[in-house]
């Protein structure tokens, strides 16, 4: 979903997810560091029934460095990932 540019800090704010499926769906969100190649489970296949949503950050912003990677999984193609952001450009 989302790669940290070069030179840069990511300050994640929020992470919307919204199941438009007819039935439920189980959403996975990884964080990747990229300086230890390591995958950091957020959310770890939990079913969000239909019609619903969550923020998978709960308000606790989340900062990702440079080349860190936010990837989602769903089960379902009709679920949909919002993300709010900052960047800061260390340059």
């Amino acid at each position: 979903m989302y790669t940290v540019p070069e030179a840069t800090t990511a300050i994640l704010k929020s992470l919307r997810v919204t199941n438009a499926n007819v039935g439920s769906s189980n959403i996975t969100v990884i964080q990747n560091d990229s300086g230890t190649t390591t995958d950091l489970y957020l959310y770890k296949e939990q079913a969000l029934t239909t019609n619903s949503s969550v923020d998978i950050f709960g308000g606790v912003p989340v900062v990702l460095e440079s080349g860190d990677k936010l990837r989602v999984l769903s089960s379902a193609a009709t679920v949909h990932f919002y993300l709010s952001y900052l960047e800061v450009d260390r340059t």
